[in-house]
This record gives structure tokens, sequence and C-alpha cells, in this order.
């Protein structure tokens, strides 16, 4: 299973660093989520991690930053629901019900089916909706792998379940969600 990263929503210092590790541990994708952020701090990020990693990135907001960086792809969104003018490049999209995933995951290069639980699993795979090219957002727990690589899904999302970890404020010590990251990533294969 792909394992994809969504950037906490605020910047903060060790970010950099952070995200750097994780590639080096084998992050499939990150998708640099900042809604409402100030696009020159967005290029800073960008600019502090080193260039071989841009081609894993989707950005989410700011949709020129895909060219400017020469990202992987963008992010459609409810924020932001439409291609850019002539795009055809990779994009993206979050998929909230059965319709959206079933009609977005045939036009998109894959979709992220939006807070996955228990009752909307069973219902997407009565559906019969999930494939390789749905990813399965948001990963919760360890156990959540499994569940979600045994209904079929592609991929898991991981945000919240990471950044809640890490106190932004008053720690520059993220060996713990590093090692939190390590555990997902050899559960996700």
């Amino acid at each position: 299973m792909k394992l994809l990263i969504a950037t906490s929503q605020q910047f903060f210092v060790e970010e950099n660093a952070i995200l750097e590790a994780m590639f080096e541990e084998g992050l499939d994708y990150l998708h640099l989520c900042k809604p409402d952020s100030e696009p020159i701090f967005c290029e800073r990020l960008l600019t502090l991690l080193n260039k071989k990693w841009h081609k894993r990135i989707v950005t989410d907001d700011h949709f020129y930053l895909k060219d400017e960086y020469d990202l992987r792809g963008i992010h459609l969104t409810k924020r932001h629901p439409e291609l850019p003018k002539g795009y055809d490049g990779l994009h993206t999209r979050s998929c909230f019900t059965i319709e959206e995933i079933d009609y977005w995951k045939k036009r998109c290069n894959y979709v992220i089916a939006e807070n996955i639980d228990d009752e909307l699993l069973h219902r997407y795979k009565m559906a019969g909706v999930i494939d390789n090219k749905v990813f399965a957002h948001q990963l919760r727990t360890l156990d959540d792998i499994k569940k979600f690589r045994d209904a079929g899904f592609g991929g898991v999302v991981l945000e919240n379940a990471l950044w809640d970890m890490f106190d932004f404020h008053q720690s520059s010590d993220y060996k713990g969600l590093i090692d939190f990251f390590r555990k997902v990533r050899k559960a996700c294969g």
C-alpha cells in the first residue's frame, strides 16, 4: 500500500527536517496542505526540502507551485474543486460520497476517500468502489492499515495521528514521531 502524509495545516520550525526524515524512511507521497496560508511560506518550505523529493509532493493550494517547483501534481478539494484552465498534469481529489469516488477515480490519478470510519468502510465495500486508485483518509491506528488493505485500498493517508504526537510549540525532539512513521511504513509494506 502507498503511504501518503498530509502536512500539518500550520507551519513550524522543525517541519522540513521531519519531512526530509520521512522521505528518507520511504514516504511515497506528501500532500502540501496549508489552507489559508500565504504562498511565500509554502515556497519557503519547498526550498528547504531537497529537490529530489519534489516529484513526490502534491499541492492542495497555490497550484502555481506545481510548475514553479516541479512538483508531482495538484489536489482538488472543496476549496479548489476545479482544475486550472489548460492543466493536464497529475491530479488527485478528495471525495466524500460513493458517487464522488466512483466518478472521480476514473478522472484522477487517485482519490482520497475522506474521514473513513467503520460505517463508511462497510458502505464503500458494499458499493464496490474501493480499488488501488482509492486512498483511505485517515489512518488513526496501526490496526487501520490491515483493515484498509483487506478492503482493497491502494493507499492510506496519515495526518492527525502523526501530527498530534508532536508539540509544535514546546518540542524540538521528533524522534518519537519518526519512530511511529517507521512502524506505519513497515505495516504498509
